[in-house]
C-alpha cells in the first residue's frame, strides 16, 4: 500500500507538467513554448513605443506576450500562457532542437529554416490561418518567401512566417582617414577591410556565414560589378555567386579571410556597436538592425555614424516563424501558435517590436509607414531642407497607386532610414544566402584554421612553456610532503639513524 500510494503521489505530482508538455495544463489553461531571439520582443516598460491604439485613447505599454494572453482569451475564449525563452545563435536553437527541447514556434534565420526544413524537423503551417499576417505583411517580403526555396521545390513560405528583416553592410565614422573613407568605401567595397589604410581599425562578425560571405564578396567584386541589373536572371546569377562553396572557391576564400585576419581589429559578435560608439573602431560589419542601434547611441554622444551597403552586394537577411515538429502537440496548442504568429502581425504589435529592438518588422501597414514618417520626416520649418525618399516597393500593396514618400534629411539617405528601408536598387544586390548542405564541413574546418591560426610561434612556444611549469609547480605542490630529498654521503661516510633522545 505504501508503493501504491508513493506512485500516486508522484504522478499527481508531475500531472501538470505532463499536462504542460503536451500542449495543455491541468486548468485546460493552454501552454505556448515559444523560443525567440534574445532582445527581439518588445518586452514593455519605459522601452516602449507609446502607441495609442486601445479603446479609450491610452497608452498600453505592457510587454507584448501580456498583451497576447490577454487578447487570445478575449478573442479566442480559452486561456493561455506563453512560456518564452531564448537563445544566442541559430547554431544555439539547432542544437537544442537536437537535444530534444520542445517548442511550439522558433525564430530561426532564413538559412536555418532552410536547414531544418530540409531535416525534416519542423512542419508546415496552416498558412491560410494566418489572416492578420497575410492582410498586413509587405507584398515585397511575400514575393521573397514565394521565391525563395525553402527544400526542394518548397518555398519558404510553406513553414515560415516573417517577422523581422535587413540587410547587411558597414556602419563607418564618416571622419576616419582624413574624411577619405567614403571614396574608400565605394572604391574597394568589402576589399576594404584588407586596406592597410585601416589596419586594426575595423571588425567582421565572429561566425563563419557571414565572413564567408565578406570573402566571397571581396574575391568576386569585379565579376558581381559586371553582371547585368536589368537583366531578368540577375538576381539567379548573383545569388549562385554569393552561395558557391565549390572546393576551388573553399580554398580561394580562405586565403582572402586569412589576409583579411591579419588587417581587422578582430571577430565579434555583439562588441562592435560599443567598439564603433567608443571610437575603438572606424568601421564594423553589422546587420542592419544593430547598425541602427550603434547610429542611434553615438548620436546621444554627439558622435555622427552612417552605414554603407557595398555596391557588388550584400546579403538579404530575414527571421521567420517556424514550428518544430512535435507528435504531442494538440490542436490548441497548435491553433495559439498561428494566433501568436497573427498578434505579431497586428500593425500595432510590429510598430512595438520595431522601436523597441530596431530592426525592421516584415508588416508593411499604413500604421507602419505613418510610424515612419513620424520617426524620419522633417520638422515643422525645415521643408526647405527635405529630400524624398521612396519606400514605396516595401509599403505598397497590389492594385494600391499611392506613392509611399518619405521627405526626410539629407543625413538620412545613408544613415537609419536608409539602414531600415534600403533604397529598391540597393534591396535587388542582395542576394540569400542558403545552408551549407553538404559543404557545410568544409566550410567549418575553413573557420577553424582561420580561427585558429592567431598566435605567432613566438607566441606558442611562450605559453606551452608557461603551461609546463605550472604543470612541474602544482605536481610539485601535491606531493612533495611525500617526497624525501637526502643528501647523497660522500664516500666513506654513511648514513646514521637519527632516534629520538629524551631527557
Amino acid at each position: 500500500m505504501k508503493r501504491t500510494a508513493s506512485l500516486f503521489l508522484s504522478v499527481a505530482l508531475l500531472a501538470p507538467t505532463l499536462l504542460s508538455l503536451g500542449g495543455c495544463s491541468s486548468n485546460g489553461e493552454i501552454t505556448l513554448r515559444v523560443y525567440n531571439w534574445e532582445e527581439y520582443i518588445d518586452e514593455g516598460g519605459k522601452g516602449s513605443y507609446d502607441y495609442d491604439y486601445d479603446e479609450t485613447g491610452n497608452a498600453d505599454t505592457r510587454p507584448i506576450l501580456d498583451k497576447f494572453e490577454e487578447w487570445y482569451e478575449t478573442e479566442y475564449g480559452k486561456s493561455v500562457r506563453v512560456v518564452y525563452s531564448t537563445f544566442g545563435t541559430n547554431e544555439d536553437l539547432y542544437n537544442q532542437l537536437k537535444l530534444g527541447d520542445k517548442y511550439d514556434l522558433v525564430c530561426p534565420s532564413e538559412y536555418m529554416i532552410m536547414k531544418l526544413a530540409a531535416e525534416g524537423m519542423i512542419e508546415p503551417l496552416d498558412t491560410n490561418s494566418l489572416t492578420i499576417y497575410n492582410e498586413n505583411v509587405s507584398d515585397y517580403i511575400a514575393e521573397v518567401f514565394q521565391n525563395t526555396p525553402a527544400v526542394g521545390e518548397e518555398p519558404l513560405e510553406k513553414y515560415a512566417a516573417g517577422y523581422m528583416w535587413g540587410v547587411t553592410g558597414l556602419v563607418y565614422n564618416p571622419e576616419a582617414n582624413g574624411g577619405a573613407i567614403e571614396s574608400d568605401l565605394k572604391e574597394k567595397g568589402w576589399g576594404i577591410m584588407l586596406d592597410p589604410a585601416y589596419k586594426k581599425k575595423v571588425t567582421t562578425k565572429d561566425n563563419v556565414r557571414d565572413s564567408y560571405f565578406v570573402g566571397l564578396g571581396i574575391l568576386n567584386r569585379e565579376e558581381l560589378l559586371n553582371l547585368d541589373q536589368s537583366a531578368s536572371d540577375y538576381g539567379e546569377k548573383l545569388t549562385a555567386i554569393m552561395n558557391d562553396v565549390s572546393p576551388e572557391t573553399v580554398t580561394r576564400v580562405k586565403e582572402v579571410l586569412l589576409k583579411m585576419k591579419e588587417n581587422i581589429f578582430g571577430f565579434e559578435t555583439d562588441t562592435g556597436k560599443s567598439d564603433m560608439v567608443k571610437g575603438t573602431i572606424s568601421m564594423n560589419f553589422a546587420w542592419s538592425g544593430d547598425a541602427v542601434y550603434a547610429m542611434d547611441e553615438a548620436e546621444d554622444q554627439d558622435t555622427f555614424l552612417n552605414f554603407y551597403v557595398p555596391e557588388e552586394c550584400a546579403n538579404l537577411f530575414f527571421d521567420g516563424w517556424v514550428m518544430p515538429k512535435d507528435e504531442k502537440r494538440d490542436e490548441d496548442t497548435r491553433h495559439a501558435a498561428h494566433a501568436f504568429i497573427d498578434f505579431m502581425s497586428k500593425p500595432e504589435s510590429a510598430v512595438r517590436n520595431s522601436y523597441y529592438i530596431g530592426y525592421t518588422s516584415v508588416i508593411a501597414s499604413d500604421e507602419m509607414f505613418e510610424y515612419t514618417l513620424d520617426t524620419y520626416s522633417v520638422e515643422e520649418g525645415d521643408e526647405e531642407e527635405a529630400v524624398p525618399y521612396d519606400v514605396s516597393y516595401f509599403f505598397r500593396k497590389e492594385g494600391d497607386e499611392n506613392e509611399y514618400v518619405i521627405d526626410t534629411y539629407e543625413d538620412q539617405l545613408s544613415r537609419q532610414l536608409y539602414a531600415q528601408f534600403p533604397p529598391l536598387e540597393t534591396v535587388k544586390r542582395c542576394a540569400v544566402m542558403g545552408y551549407y548542405d553538404e559543404a557545410e564541413e568544409a566550410i567549418n574546418e575553413l573557420w577553424t584554421q582561420i580561427k585558429g591560426e592567431t598566435l605567432d610561434a613566438w607566441a606558442i612556444i611562450v605559453i606551452c612553456v608557461c603551461v609546463i611549469v605550472i604543470i612541474l609547480t602544482v605536481v610539485f605542490t601535491k606531493f612533495s610532503s611525500k617526497i624525501e630529498f637526502r643528501i647523497k654521503p660522500k664516500k666513506g661516510y654513511r648514513l646514521v639513524e637519527q632516534k629520538e633522545i629524551r631527557p
